[in-house]
């Protein structure tokens, strides 16, 4: 593999050679501050963008277009990663050497910035009948977050924690607020977009790079040069005392989440450490700490996982389980905690968990997505390449994790009862 970084003045092209796939992956990544009142915008406008343009109208335009390319696939994404704003439009298609086409590669690298500079707009308004069908879309994925117990949890929780922190901001926002987003307001928001971003392309792929880079720039319009020092950790206060609150819903079952902040974490423990230490405390699946001790031992619970939140800095427990149960899970979930700063593991279960994360990222070898995105994070924050972070985690020792488990303190519990069994 051979990675490149090619300087474009207003945005960046990273590329990664490899002959390793039989397809190419490109990933335009537009990135900003999170700012509480835009995210639903944002949403609607990148998946509005991938939906249609002026020269593909409809969708079943932009179908046929992908067809023509050999089933090339585009779409947008919007994704919260902590303090920043990611939009980004993926491009997977099939690399030219398969395809006896000479103008393909040139027709696909031209189709995203197409949909991206040329939208469906008349009159500065996007098109009435596209912009519905997306604001359907949207609002039934709204619904169905609502209809999900695990993710009402979650968000109660962090709204709990703090309502003001982007780590409980919606991507979507509310139905309310998607109602007064008009095809003329969401415009308003396209002219901006180009400014307020900070944008890189990162592309995999058995590729000649500096064709595919001359391309990007014939076909990218991008004028606007930002350089914004974007700070992706979101700075969660820690409280002198936890705070505790519960909500009903109509769930058979309850729902708990515990949240704890993870404060002053080096590089090393941000990266490497913390993942050991989960691993081994919840996130290992059956042979965890929480799962051996709250579901095997004491069977209070359906369901238990813990998500280390990096760019949050928080430590997040799920807990599945009957109204009756609670508490005595919470008392179990801070004996496992406390377990785990007394050193009280095993080496063999620190060789299970280095094991088994180096075996998640060998994964990573054999697929196309997973092989950029360490090199987007690595460019984004210095993230270790795979390499590397297996060199590291190799390094780690009881004491290390030990010494991690000190950094991490209880904030908030909040419970989603369900209903009561008659």
């Amino acid at each position: 593999m051979i990675y490149k970084m090619y300087k474009c003045n207003s945005f960046n092209v990273h590329t990664l050679k490899t002959d390793k796939f039989k397809t190419s992956h490109i990933e335009i990544i537009f990135r900003k501050p999170i700012i509480k009142e835009e995210l639903g915008s944002y949403s609607f406008l990148m998946d509005l963008l991938m939906e249609s343009s002026l020269k593909y109208p409809k969708r079943k335009d932009l179908i046929v277009k992908f067809e023509e390319l050999y089933r090339t696939s585009i779409y947008g994404t919007t994704v919260k990663t902590g303090n920043v704003l990611n939009s980004n439009i993926i491009v997977d298609f099939i690399n030219p050497e398969y395809i006896d086409d000479k103008n393909y590669l040139e027709e696909v690298i031209k189709l995203p910035f197409e949909l991206l500079q040329q939208p469906n707009v008349i009159n500065e308004e996007f098109d009435l009948k596209t912009f519905n069908i997306v604001k359907e879309r949207l609002k039934r994925e709204i619904k169905s977050i609502a209809d999900n117990a695990f993710k009402v949890s979650i968000k109660k929780a962090f709204e709990t924690m703090d309502k003001d922190s982007p780590s409980s901001y919606s991507l979507y926002g509310t139905i309310s607020e998607l109602d007064r987003i008009t095809p003329a307001s969401l415009y308003k928001v396209y002219k901006r977009f180009f400014k307020e971003n900070v944008c890189d392309i990162f592309i995999i792929g058995n590729l000649d790079m500096d064709e595919v880079v001359t391309l990007i720039k014939k076909y990218f319009k991008h004028r606007y040069i930002n350089d914004t020092k974007l700070m992706l950790k979101v700075d969660n206060k820690v409280k002198k005392k936890e705070v505790i609150a519960s909500d009903t819903s109509d769930n058979i079952q309850a729902n708990m989440v515990m949240i704890y902040n993870t404060k002053n974490l080096t590089p090393v423990e941000k990266n490497i450490t913390f993942q050991v230490f989960n691993y081994i405390f919840g996130s290992g699946g059956l042979t965890s700490k929480l799962y051996q001790k709250i579901r095997e031992e004491n069977s209070l619970c359906y369901s238990i996982n813990s998500m280390y939140l990096k760019y949050d800095e928080l430590l997040v427990i799920h807990v599945s389980l009957e109204n009756s149960n609670v508490k005595k899970a919470i008392n179990l979930i801070n004996k496992c905690l406390k377990e785990m700063a007394v050193g009280n593991f095993t080496n063999e279960d620190i060789e299970d968990a280095i094991n088994n994360l180096c075996i998640s990222l060998d994964l990573a070898y054999d697929n196309n997505v997973s092989l950029l995105n360490n090199y987007v994070f690595n460019y984004f924050d210095n993230l270790p390449l795979i390499d590397e972070r297996k060199e590291m985690l190799l390094k780690t020792t009881k004491e290390d994790i030990v010494s991690l488990v000190k950094k991490i303190k209880l904030n908030t519990i909040f419970t989603l009862k369900g209903k009561e069994e008659e």
